[in-house]
């Protein structure tokens, strides 16, 4: 595969500036017309439009019960909603963009990562399209949802990584800690991700005889994580809900389904390298099975590779053995980059002069289809109507009594939320009732008093 050198920085610029330009305009693709105005996400919003001292100290309810452990995910809406909202009227999609240039700018990062570590150029750029262009997670990304958040600190966590020295600092531990942790705090499926990448810092030291090392890298990550948690911590002590999520801690006396927790690895691991012909999720997933043998076969003796490829891989299938009820494809988000990564190293274990190009091309071939098949997930097509809607009535008037559409609206959805986030009041005082039609046009009507 060809090498990054420095005479070739100039076409390496370029590539990363038009992989960058095509993965955001990939994600933000129709989102303010078609954007997933639900329960959760009024919530999230709502959540940012207020002051920072109101936000909570936890994250997103979780399926396996309580929350997930820290509250990053709207503390990033926060600060979207102050970078980008001006830019959208504080309308709700403005989320959905932020954490869209979030998880473009880890792109960037992951892919400069990649190819610096393996001195490969196309490695680089097949493993990141591979990973970006997930239509699973193109479409998370488009509704405002934690899940992208965790996908993003796993791929910083990683660069850091693999752009690492092999004998890392201290300070560097710290940083892949944090990346790591906040993915955890996003979604606490990546705790099967953060467990290998840190406990590797400390294995390495032990393996080579510095204990002493290996005892101050641990103490760093303890000292890491609990400030990171001080939020939780202080929530977790002063209120009477549940914070952790005790359903899955109930479920590990019940016994493991590691059989079950595996296939749904593997299928949900198929949909992150998707492609058109596969009609079976079984073909990819003996595809990446046979990848995780040849990875830990070349990079055996290499624990910081294994950390961010097969060890995450495993480590997931093993946590996740402990639940007794339905596996949700989501879960498996957070793992994407490692699978990736996984698959792409292995096959390009074979000779060069035919797998980067091979490689490349089988991406860029599907491109079409999973940008498209994007677009049938998590899709609200009367957005663009409120959108328009909103800010027609909010030109008008700042205050009405009630906003109606002409339209059915999905369920759990709120006709008026767009109006009130962008700063409009309804109020039963107001002279005026709203309707939107399902072109945006309004029509206002006298209150009979």
């Amino acid at each position: 595969m060809r090498p990054i050198r420095p005479r070739s920085s100039i076409a390496f610029l370029a590539v990363c500036v038009a992989l960058g330009g095509y993965l955001l305009a990939a994600r933000l693709w129709g989102v303010s017309d078609s954007f997933v105005l639900m329960r959760d996400q009024i919530r999230d919003w709502r959540f940012a439009l207020g002051p920072f001292s109101a936000l909570p100290l936890t994250g997103t309810q979780s399926t396996a019960g309580g929350s997930s452990f820290g509250p990053i995910y709207y503390w990033l809406l926060w600060i979207i909603r102050h970078l980008v909202g001006p830019f959208t009227g504080y309308q709700p999609h403005a989320g959905a963009i932020g954490l869209s240039l979030l998880q473009t700018a880890a792109d960037l990062v992951f892919f400069y990562a990649i190819g610096k570590r393996f001195n490969s150029l196309w490695l680089a750029l097949t493993t990141t399209l591979l990973v970006g262009t997930s239509s699973h997670d193109l479409a998370v990304e488009a509704v405002m949802w934690n899940p992208a958040v965790s996908v993003a600190g796993v791929k910083l966590a990683m660069a850091a990584v693999l752009l690492e020295p092999p004998l890392p600092s201290l300070r560097r531990t710290v940083v892949v800690t944090m990346a790591a942790w906040c993915a955890v705090q996003a979604h606490t499926a990546a705790i099967f991700i953060a467990a290998p990448i840190l406990g590797s810092y400390v294995l390495r030291d032990a393996f080579s005889q510095r204990i002493s090392a290996a005892a101050q890298r641990m103490r760093a990550i303890i000292e890491v994580i609990l400030i990171l948690q001080l939020p939780f911590l202080y929530y977790m002590f002063t209120s009477t809900t549940e914070a952790v999520p005790m359903r899955a801690i109930a479920g590990a006396a019940e016994g493991l389904r590691v059989r079950a927790s595996f296939d749904a690895l593997l299928n949900a691991s198929a949909r992150i390298v998707e492609a058109p012909w596969f009609a079976h999720t079984s073909v990819v997933g003996g595809v990446i099975v046979g990848c995780a043998v040849i990875v830990m076969a070349r990079a055996r003796k290499d624990l910081r590779l294994l950390s961010v490829t097969v060890l995450p891989v495993l480590c997931t299938g093993l946590g996740l053995s402990v639940w007794q009820g339905s596996y949700d494809e989501y879960w498996y988000l957070p793992l994407a980059p490692c699978v990736a990564l996984m698959v792409m190293m292995a096959l390009s274990a074979f000779p060069a002069k035919y797998a980067a190009p091979v490689l490349l091309a089988v991406v860029l071939a599907v491109q079409p289809w999973r940008l498209a098949h994007s677009r049938t997930w998590y899709r609200m097509p009367e957005y663009r109507a409120l959108s328009h809607g909103a800010r027609t009535i909010y030109r008008q008037a700042r205050t009405v009594r009630r906003i109606d559409t002409s339209f059915p609206m999905p369920p759990l959805s709120d006709a008026g939320f767009v109006y009130e986030a962008m700063g409009g009041v309804i109020t039963d005082a107001a002279e005026f009732d709203a309707t939107i039609d399902a072109h945006g046009d309004v029509r206002f009507s006298r209150v009979a008093r």
